[in-house]
């Protein structure tokens, strides 16, 4: 409506939204040659302009009707081939949702309910059509769209509540390999500090050493999917980052496909991780790459969008009404039919041969353009191209200076004593015997419920605790607060795998150390109990 299809259109600020009730497309299928010539003498003096399409008979009738040109269907019930229930039942079956209106020259209560059961949204008698038909129609129309909008809504809720569940399954999997992980590298490291660099054997753990870091990879790919990946988000320019990639992508891309860019002068800065935007944008630019085999173009955009409620709904976005800055990446290949778009974003999903792709591209950039507090929207068709938009929210914050970081330490080892609570029993034990490598003096607990035991009946004093943030039962942070309460000048330790409990990780028990991110290295763990024991304490704890 409004352009004579059954399409979309769009409003000021570029959106699709729902037809609105100006110009009205309508296809009658009606044998009578006077068809036409009634439906415009019933309608003159309609709110609406129309315009009119007429076949006779319902075999040419489906096939307009599946054309899908049209925004609302008069048909009549008694045709040469059949009947207009018949062929409103046969459409609705094949998939079709818009509007029908039976035109009928006797109605009866059984006409009523056999046509309200195969699909009409209302009935006529053409006796009553100057009478009735123009408020038929606006009515069947309004209803359809309210029934359209509270359906996207539903598959919108539908999709986000799919993803979560997907997501949790992808992050509670990153966790347990995390560990699993943290353990691999970690004995593949000490075993690598007692051989020779000239043995075979050196290269065979290197061999064991570059799969785990592999493995790593795809954990964190994982963690990037399901949100629970850590960022380091600070005030940038999309421009900035498009512009500094610029020269890279043709060499990830071939030759054969060319680039535009389009960036917008006055463009708004965001508040994101740098380093993952630009995996956003490369991932995104390699997806374009392998969907244009032949070559083709590849098109960036940004600029600034005022997202409205209609905009919102249109592009099944679920954020919230505002101003935004948006990244987009079209691209003019063979496009994705509606199966795979509904399933592109999924961890492992992939139309690749097989050994050609993870299906963890999109997924990933879901990931971490949704913990960015962005949105994603995804505009394509089969031979069509494909245009993904990215939204992220504008900010006027300025990025404050950054305190200066703590020296690294010169060396790794010490002599204080560490209070170690993990519940992974071979990350437990890999920390701890990398530690008492290093001369620490290590005393293990598997939960914090355990520490606390400890802390209270074996009269030590730990000088650090090296904890894990999510366990059974209490949490790191919680169990830190309690060992404060009892020893303040206590130094503080964090382990984790993904960011849950992360706000309780950087807020009051935080100690101006980096957390330690699993898998670890023996290495990295050294290093980071030795700035956690010689790093100044926050403020809060002096």
């Amino acid at each position: 409506m409004g352009n004579g299809t059954a399409a979309p259109t769009r409003d000021s600020a570029g959106a699709q939204t729902l037809p609105e009730l100006d110009v009205i497309s309508i296809l009658i299928v009606d044998d009578d040659p006077q068809a036409r010539t009634l439906i415009e003498m019933a309608l003159a003096d309609a709110r609406f302009q129309v315009t009119l399409d007429v076949v006779s008979n319902v075999r040419t009738g489906l096939e307009r009707i599946l054309l899908d040109d049209h925004d609302l269907y008069l048909i009549d019930q008694q045709l040469p081939d059949g009947t207009g229930v018949e062929l409103i039942g046969d459409a609705r079956s094949r998939g079709v949702h818009k509007p029908f209106i039976l035109m009928t020259g006797h109605g009866s209560l059984a006409l009523d309910e056999e046509a309200s059961r195969a699909g009409a949204a209302d009935y006529v008698e053409k006796h009553m059509v100057t009478a009735q038909l123009e408020r038929s129609i606006r009515y069947t129309l309004r209803t359809w769209q309210a029934t359209r909008l509270l359906h996207d809504r539903d598959e919108q809720l539908r999709h986000a509540q799919k993803m979560e569940a997907i997501g949790r399954l992808a992050g509670g999997v990153a966790h347990d390999f995390n560990n699993l992980l943290t353990a691999i590298i970690g004995y593949t490291d000490m075993v690598a500090e007692h051989v020779d660099e000239s043995s075979p054997i050196c290269r065979d753990v290197a061999e064991i050493r570059k799969a785990a870091d592999r493995g790593a990879a795809l954990t964190r790919q994982l963690l990037a999917f399901s949100r629970k990946q850590f960022l380091t988000p600070t005030v940038m320019d999309l421009n900035e980052m498009v512009s500094g990639l610029l020269q890279m992508l043709p060499r990830a891309i071939g030759e054969h496909i060319r680039t535009s860019v389009h960036l917008s002068p006055d463009l708004a800065r965001v508040k994101a991780d740098s380093s993952r935007m630009e995996q956003v944008l490369v991932n995104l630019a390699l997806n374009a790459r392998d969907a244009m085999p032949d070559g083709g173009e590849l098109a960036i955009e940004t600029c600034n969008v005022t997202l409205t409620e209609p905009r919102l709904r249109a592009e099944g976005l679920t954020l919230k009404p505002g101003f935004y800055v948006m990244l987009s990446i079209g691209d003019t290949g063979v496009g994705m039919d509606a199966a795979t778009r509904e399933r592109a974003f999924e961890p492992f999903f992939t139309t690749k041969p097989q050994g050609k792709g993870t299906g963890l591209g999109l997924a990933t950039v879901y990931g971490i353009v949704d913990q960015s507090g962005g949105g994603i929207s995804l505009e394509t068709g089969h031979g069509k191209g494909t245009t993904v938009r990215i939204y992220l929210p504008a900010t006027t914050a300025v990025e404050p200076l950054r305190a200066p970081e703590i020296a690294h330490a010169h060396q790794d080892v010490g002599t204080e004593r560490v209070l170690l609570v993990e519940d992974n029993d071979a990350v437990r034990d890999l920390t701890a015997r990398a530690l008492r490598r290093r001369g620490y003096t290590v005393y293990e607990a598997r939960d914090a419920e355990g520490a606390v035991e400890w802390i209270q009946t074996a009269g030590i004093k730990p000088q650090l605790l090296l904890t894990d943030v999510v366990m059974p039962g209490l949490s790191g942070p919680n169990l830190a607060a309690r060992l404060l309460q009892l020893n303040p000048d206590l130094r503080v330790l964090y382990m984790s795998g993904f960011t849950d409990d992360a706000a309780a990780v950087h807020g009051d028990f935080w100690a101006g150390v980096p957390l330690l991110q699993k898998p670890f290295t023996p290495a990295a763990l050294a290093e980071r109990v030795r700035l956690a024991l010689d790093g100044p304490l926050s403020d809060e704890r002096r």
